[in-house]
């Protein structure tokens, strides 16, 4: 059971109102009423004691009297910094009902045996101020912190005011509910400050206002969390001292050098890029430049064309005006003699117009004439077509009635067939077809076709047994051909090493499997076992390098980088469920591992080399056997070691070597005054790096499966034989009775086709009857129709006759017409040939006369086409000359007023033959050319501003740098000489340094110590030194941060554990003078054991925490007083 409720922690002052003795612990009953400790009223309550001491004036640290005045001066009370605990109250918080602790100032020492609640406290000021339960390493549902049937549990955390900003202790009070909520906690917990309703996010700020850090574990280093703050990488352990020790804006200047050095890498490799692709693209351009000013000119000869081309309108246009104006002159003149030629030959005009004149009624009069001749005509032969229809009327008649003539002796010749076709169906039906039984035929057919599906359904099988033959075939083929590579692979050397693998680890074996078939999960070398990877220069050492490695290493898998040793971690022990695993990290280089003296020196002692000088294999595979093996300080020797040779090795540096049948190493301690104690041991012989030949017995298996399988394989193929002779034989069988069926069913066929003939006799027969009386009603129907043909035929001759008179009257008119047109005619000739011989008179003048009128229309056209050819060009001139660029403006000005269109001409002409001349090459060049000078002129001027950005950047970096780097420095100088003081206090050496990196996310802290007179400081990890060293350095670089501490408080749970005696008390002693020293902040140490006669100071507090099944009922009935003063009394008595 945990302590009685309503227990308090406090001090107590002694008769003369000094503190200088420790009050272990103190009832009080549970209704006594919680008081705020402010100002000097911390230390002392109006109900103090007024006993007299507890311990012996022979126990205090200087006996009564002058001393004792001198020690009270000196030793004054301290007082709580700001932000310190002053009290921690809990009510149903885990083991606890109710229970009151009240914090000293410098150091707090709980302690108790194991399960009396000691991390609860720790537990309770990580959730009292704010933070999550994440941050202790155990439950993760706050609820779980309740005490077991209760509904709520209680935190009240009371913390020191800063009398600049409060004017009273804040108060923290954390309710936590058992049920609602999630597992985090927001909707379970409730938050007060000093009484009044609050939430977490301002508990915790308020908590932060303090520099209180209960996630930095240099400051809260809870039980669950120890070996989680000695795994924690050098870079990490830099980041926490930071946040612990130094001011916050150094944190934030090593954040914003490790964001500003990434950026600086990134541009760093912008900037190479863009170099190599500038170098890139100005040697291509480089290479482009003649072609391109080939182009160019090119380019420039297109130019000077499109330009002489678009100077030619004005050209075209200068010539059509001269055109014009030429052309307009000569009209002129030709008009002036067109005017005197038709003055000359006007008389005769006259005369030919007056003939003319006559001329023309002639014709009218004629034309009359020749219309009612046409009339005439028609007329004529309108009677003459009637006359022709009529006599083809009379033909069509004769025509219809040789078709009545021919149609009537059709169906004669169709009476007589149908006649016979009658005759010869009664006499076939007197024949009837032989009957045949269908369904003896298709019983048949069916028996056939069932044999025939019996010899498919076995074909089938047949070829599913080949399948089935093929498949097996395969698999045998296949298994001798694995069995083949087994075979060659044993024959090899790595063969032979990987079959020793799997003979000493299958684990291991599997593992390396999937390492080899996942490289790409890992970011950097993953190595396999040593014995894969290394090999022996002289395999006559084997079993010296064998003994001195060991199995485990020999077996280790060997990774460079903290997360690959992780990932493999997970994947090999927790989804691969593998145990006989090994991982090794090798984070040094093979350089670091330096013999501890030369091979002259060694040799003097009968020593050959150094073992790591026999084996050849990856530097970090090597660089991890020295690490963890120490192959680069072991020796080995081929003759054995006599006496003196080993009195003198027990006397030098070499703690280690190896003889052909045995192995040395020499232990010094310095605890045991350089006593050095040897061990000697038999070697076994080699069994994983030895060149033995091949497993004759796996061999010899490997043989007898491929011979195994080759058997089967024959077998399978005489059996694939006989199947297919098999299939052949069915297949013949098929094809036999697949005829047979096929001549069955064309016999039924057959004759299944008479009988249908048969039975469609009798249709037919009264078909062919009924054609027949067709046939001769016809013959009765035609008759009568060639009589009315004949009436027909009489009445067209009748017609005839008429029009032939009708169209001889007309022919009689029609010849008096053609006489009287003829006559008139004959006028009209007379009168034009008066008009011909005057023209032929007048001829040649009128062709003068039209020569000129045809000269003037032509210059006219001249004129004209040049005007409108002159104004289309003035307008396309006008329109163009608004686009002209410089060069075409100017030439137009120096050739304006004296356009030669032939120059021109013979400029565009030059121009175009030079350009034919330069004809090839790709039209894109110059584009691209110009476009990738545009480019290289943007890259140029990106990496200048980015050359810039660099600068800057560089600027910014080696300004916060020279800010935060010396304070750095000086701050791990004074952790360092604080860690060395620690470490100087117990005998044995220690430095703390700063690992300084290129890369500021590789800047780290790096703890050296030395625990022995004869060794060299060395890098603490878990692979030099012992748990209890390591446990030893931990608890001392953590009080080194004590005076430089910016929290108010810091916590350490059982960091003891692991420590023989000898180191804890040491340790002890120095957590005393440090943690009890004026000016420093709070701690509490939480320990399960004390050893007896610690140092003690009044500056320390002490709280025993008692509970279990042997507690008294009432909790006042335990009096630590009393029970101390038993324990001295008895000390005294025994003295």
């Amino acid at each position: 059971m945990s302590s009685p409720s309503g227990s308090r922690r406090r001090r107590r002052e002694d008769d003369n109102g000094s503190n200088s003795d420790q009050e272990l612990y103190e009832d009080n009953t549970p209704g006594s009423k919680r008081r705020r400790l402010n100002g000097d009223d911390s230390g002392t309550e109006d109900d103090e004691s007024q006993d007299g001491p507890v311990l012996p004036d022979n126990y205090r640290r200087s006996p009564k009297g002058k001393a004792r005045a001198r020690d009270v001066e000196s030793n004054s009370e301290q007082e709580h910094h700001p932000g310190s605990i002053v009290r921690v109250t809990l009510k149903d918080f885990v083991t606890y009902t109710h229970a009151e602790f009240f914090p000293g100032p410098n150091l707090n020492m709980v302690i108790g045996p194991n399960g009396t609640g000691k991390s609860t406290l720790v537990c309770a000021i990580c959730i009292g101020l704010g933070w999550s339960t994440s941050h202790l390493g155990r439950a993760k549902d706050i609820s779980e912190f309740v005490k077991h049937g209760r509904k709520q549990a209680e935190i009240e955390i009371e913390l020191k005011a800063d009398t600049e900003r409060h004017s009273e202790n804040p108060v923290i009070t954390h309710k936590i509910n058992r049920d609602g909520g999630s597992k985090s906690g927001q909707n379970k917990s409730t938050w007060l400050i000093n009484g009044k309703k609050s939430n977490h996010k301002s508990a915790q700020e308020l908590a932060r206002s303090f520099s209180i850090q209960v996630d930095n574990l240099c400051q809260f280093l809870p039980q669950d969390r120890v070996v989680e703050f000695a795994a924690l990488s050098p870079v990490d352990l830099l980041v926490q001292t930071q946040r612990a020790a130094a001011p916050e804006h150094v944190s934030d200047w090593h954040d914003q050098l490790k964001t500003m050095g990434k950026e600086q890498k990134q541009k760093q490799t912008e900037q190479q890029g863009l170099i190599e692709t500038l170098k890139s693209m100005e040697d291509r351009q480089k290479s482009q430049e003649d072609e391109v000013n080939r182009l160019r000119e090119r380019t420039t000869l297109q130019a000077k064309l499109a330009l002489l081309e678009k100077m030619r309108p004005y050209a075209e246009y200068a010539q059509l005006v001269k055109e014009h104006g030429e052309a307009k002159v000569r009209r002129k003149e030709a008009n002036k003699e067109l005017q005197i030629l038709e003055r000359k030959i006007q008389p005769n005009v006259d005369a030919i117009e007056k003939k003319n004149e006559y001329c023309g009624r002639l014709k009218k009069f004629a034309a009359g004439r020749s219309r009612l001749l046409k009339r005439c005509e028609e007329d004529a032969e309108r009677k003459l077509k009637n006359y022709i229809d009529t006599k083809t009327a009379i033909e069509e008649c004769g025509k219809r009635l040789n078709a009545e003539k021919t149609s009537a002796k059709q169906a004669k010749g169709t009476i007589n067939s149908v006649q016979n076709q009658i005759r010869g169906i009664k006499k076939t039906m007197e024949s009837p077809p032989e009957p045949f039984n269908a369904a003896e035929i298709n019983d048949q057919v069916r028996e056939l076709t069932g044999r025939i599906r019996q010899l498919n359904e076995e074909m089938n099988e047949i070829n599913e047994n080949k399948d089935s033959l093929t498949t097996q075939a395969q698999q045998r083929r296949e298994i001798i051909a694995e069995e083949e590579k087994k075979k060659e692979n044993l024959q090899s050397q790595a063969g032979r090493q990987t079959n020793k693998l799997k003979n000493q680890s299958a684990d291991t074996a599997q593992a390396w499997d999937w390492i080899q078939a996942n490289r790409n999960a890992f970011e950097g070398p993953v190595f396999g076992p040593a014995m894969i990877e290394c090999s022996l220069k002289d395999t006559d050492h084997a079993s010296q390098v064998e003994y001195v490695l060991g199995r485990a290493e020999l077996l280790a898998f060997t990774v460079t980088s903290q997360r690959d040793f992780k990932v493999l971690d997970e994947q090999l022990y927790r989804k691969l469920k593998l145990t006989d695993i090994n991982i090794r990290s090798s984070l040094q280089p093979l350089e670091d591992f330096r013999a501890p003296c030369s091979e002259e020196d060694l040799r003097q002692f009968g020593l050959q080399s150094w073992l790591i000088n026999l084996i050849e294999g990856p530097r970090e595979v090597l660089a991890m056997l020295c690490d963890n093996r120490n192959l680069h300080a072991t020796a080995f020797s081929t003759s054995e070691t006599s006496n003196a040779q080993f009195e003198s090795l027990q006397r030098s540096s070499i703690n280690a070597w190896v003889t052909k049948t045995k192995s040395y190493q020499v232990i010094r301690r310095r605890e045991y005054g350089d006593h050095a104690t040897s061990r000697v041991q038999s070697l076994k012989p080699a069994s994983f790096l030895t060149d033995a030949p091949v497993d004759t017995q796996q061999e010899r298996d490997i043989n007898r499966r491929i011979a195994e399988a080759q058997g089967e394989l024959d077998e399978i193929k005489e059996e694939m034989h006989s199947v297919h002779k098999r299939f052949t034989e069915l297949r013949v069988g098929k094809a036999k009775l697949e005829a047979d069926q096929k001549a069955l069913k064309d016999e039924k066929e057959r004759k299944q086709r008479q009988q249908t003939e048969y039975n469609g006799l009798e249709p037919k027969l009264e078909a062919a009857e009924e054609k027949l009386n067709n046939a001769k009603a016809q013959v009765l129907q035609q008759g009568q129709r060639k009589m009315a043909i004949l009436r027909e035929i009489d009445d067209h001759h009748l017609r005839k006759g008429q029009q032939a008179l009708d169209y001889a009257a007309t022919v009689e008119s029609l010849r008096d017409l053609h006489r009287k047109v003829l006559e008139a005619e004959i006028s009209c000739i007379e009168a034009t040939s008066d008009v011909d011989q005057l023209e032929f008179r007048s001829a040649e003048d009128q062709r003068q006369l039209g020569e000129r009128k045809a000269e003037v229309e032509r210059l006219r056209a001249i004129e004209r086409q040049a005007l409108d050819r002159g104004k289309a060009l003035q307008e396309h001139c006008v329109a163009a000359r608004d686009g002209f660029n410089e060069e075409e403006q100017a030439y137009h000005d120096e050739h304006s007023g004296s356009w030669d269109k032939d120059q021109l001409e013979t400029e565009i002409q030059s121009a175009q033959a030079a350009l034919d001349s330069l004809l090839g090459g790709n039209e894109n060049v110059i584009r691209e050319f110009e476009q990738r000078a545009q480019k290289i002129e943007e890259k140029r001027v990106q990496r200048d501003r980015l050359q810039r950005s660099l600068e800057e950047l560089s600027n910014k970096i080696d300004d916060i740098r020279a800010k935060w780097e010396p304070e750095l420095d000086i701050i791990v100088d004074q952790i360092s000489t604080a860690f060395a003081e620690n470490f100087q206090g117990i005998g044995c050496a220690g430095e703390v340094a700063i690992h300084k990196d290129e890369d500021f996310e590789q800047w780290a802290i790096q703890i050296r110590v030395k625990f022995r007179e004869k060794e060299e400081l060395s890098i603490l990890d878990s692979h030099r030194q012992s748990g209890g060293e390591r446990a030893v350095s931990t608890i001392f670089y953590l009080m080194a941060l004590q005076s430089l501490a910016r929290a108010p408080f810091r916590v350490v749970d059982e960091i003891n554990q692991g420590m023989d005696p000898r180191n804890e008390r040491l340790v002890h002693s120095r957590m005393v003078d440090i943690a009890c020293a004026e000016h420093t902040s709070q701690y509490f140490l939480i320990t399960p054991k004390l050893l007896p006669n610690l140092r003690y100071h009044r500056n320390m507090k002490v709280h025993c925490i008692a509970s279990g099944e042997y507690m008294p009922e009432d909790h006042k009935e335990l009096d630590f007083k009393m029970l101390l003063n038993r324990a001295l009394a008895v000390r005294t008595t025994a003295h």
